[in-house]
């Protein structure tokens, strides 16, 4: 009996010891996972516009046109039973919580300046958005800038499920397959949208209603972006939002970056696609859809460079590491006749642990920018080390280059609106808030290269080998001949 208690007792203590120990490791006894996301609604969300023509630089000459004081996150589930659960930081306030199955949405307000935390215990789609929550009447919305993540949390995949956001007119969204795909496309309703097929580095442009959800399902790898200027010329101007672009290859430091491009740019507006490098780095720029070559130049690490490639999609490969931006530096010069420049943007590059990664935040521009951090982290910012704890972050207050290195992966948000007038702000604004546990994600996926016709050494080298080999090979046989 004696030693029947006493397993007893060790039993009971074990099984204490073990809750204790997922308790205080931060997982539930039935070891859900956590899915986290991160960051900040700006804290001047308006919008001046210029009275006279020709008067950039006088600060009488600039209305105001929009403000809002609030903004709103959608959130979308990939999955059934997805709980969500959004807090404020950095008192970790629950101010909303939500029980979702696949395609459902959520809608959370959100005042200027407030950080904000989502946590999940499924991958979802996070859409922060500009104004209030659509209503019923509601039929357009402020469209995103940028890339959208996949139900694999990272930025290429074979499905995605998402809210759209978008103007009445226009086809903004663009499909470009990385791979042989067969889409479908479905609307929340579970109806068909659209069913179509892509060869690699071919893509497709489509419109969707605003505040819909739709699932994209592939046979092969997609990349989803949206927020193409419509039409060229002056059109081409109205679409001045920075956004990073993630590589097919995982994450934002890489060799090879797609994009939406335009044939015509403004040549006097200080805006284009920058990249960045810790080290020189030769680059190449290719039209993706006439597979044809149309720079190659040398990007000077920790200085960078910035181009203006004329084509409708472009792909960018680099023989080192670096980053891809479409930014504007802030200058209000421009082509157009009726209105200055306005280039600003809300947007997000992630960081994996261990990966020194060079960006660039606009130097003639207002702007806030942040460092959030999943786990105590230990950050070295231009040469400088800083720790940054779990679910907090630092903020940057220091335009131009930059380049950060963490122990642990962490998310950046930059939030950039013109510095003049006085009293500018962000405009209306849309950006996918990614999930910072999916930095580090690494898509399988092969990808097709591109070459021009004057590009084809390697197989005239390779045809030229072939043809030296056969003809070796017969002179020797005749030569046998010959003996016998």
């Amino acid at each position: 009996m004696f030693h029947q208690r006493m397993i007893g007792a060790f039993t009971i203590l074990a099984l204490t010891a073990a809750v204790f120990l997922l308790w205080s490791s931060g997982c539930t006894v039935l070891g859900e996972e956590e899915y986290v996301y991160y960051g900040v609604v700006p804290h001047k969300i308006r919008y001046m516009y210029l009275r006279s023509r020709g008067q950039l630089y006088d600060p009488a000459e600039w209305i105001l046109d929009y403000e809002t004081n609030s903004s709103y996150l959608s959130i979308v589930a990939s999955r059934n039973n997805t709980s969500v659960r959004i807090y404020t930081l950095p008192d970790e306030r629950l101010v909303s919580k939500a029980e979702l199955d696949a395609m459902e949405k959520h809608f959370v307000t959100l005042s200027n300046g407030s950080r904000f935390k989502v946590v999940s215990n499924n991958l979802v789609f996070v859409l922060l958005l500009s104004g209030n929550p659509p209503t019923a009447d509601s039929f357009e919305g402020p469209l995103p800038a940028g890339f959208y993540t996949s139900t694999d949390g990272g930025y290429v995949g074979k499905e995605f499920i998402f809210m759209a956001s978008q103007g009445l007119s226009g086809a903004p969204y663009r499909i470009l397959a990385l791979e042989p795909s067969e889409v479908t496309i479905y609307e929340e309703s579970g109806d068909v949208y659209a069913s179509f097929s892509l060869r690699a580095n071919e893509f497709k442009t489509l419109a969707f209603k605003a505040f819909r959800v739709y699932r994209v399902v592939s046979t092969g790898n997609l990349m989803i972006q949206s927020d193409r200027p419509e039409g060229g010329g002056d059109a081409a101007c109205y679409n001045e939002r920075t956004f990073y672009l993630p590589s097919p290859e995982g994450g934002f430091y890489g060799r090879i970056f797609y994009s939406w491009s335009v044939e015509s740019w403004d040549t006097r507006a200080s805006y284009g696609f920058r990249i960045s490098s810790s080290e020189d780095a030769k680059v190449t720029v290719w039209d993706a859809r006439f597979n044809r070559k149309l720079q190659e130049f040398t990007v000077k690490g920790g200085v960078g460079a910035s181009v203006k490639p004329k084509a409708d999609e472009i792909m960018i490969e680099s023989d080192k590491p670096i980053t891809v931006a479409l930014i504007h530096n802030g200058s209000l010069e421009s082509g157009r006749t009726n209105e200055g420049s306005y280039g600003a943007g809300v947007y997000y590059i992630g960081v994996k642990a261990n990966e020194e990664t060079p960006f660039f935040i606009p130097t003639n521009a207002s702007f806030e920018a942040y460092i959030f951090a999943y786990e105590d982290s230990v950050v070295n910012i231009d040469d400088v080390t800083i720790k940054i704890h779990a679910d907090s972050y630092f903020q940057i207050t220091t335009p131009g280059n930059h380049k950060v290195l963490s122990d642990k992966d962490i998310v950046i948000q930059v939030i950039h609106w013109p510095a003049f007038p006085p009293g500018q702000g962000i405009q209306s604004f849309g950006v996918v808030v990614p999930c910072i546990q999916r930095v580090n994600a690494k898509p399988n996926v092969t990808l097709t290269p591109l070459r021009s016709e004057g590009d084809q050494s390697t197989t005239y080298i390779i045809a030229g080998a072939i043809l030296l080999l056969v003809i070796t090979v017969g002179v020797i046989l005749m030569k046998r001949r010959s003996l016998g």
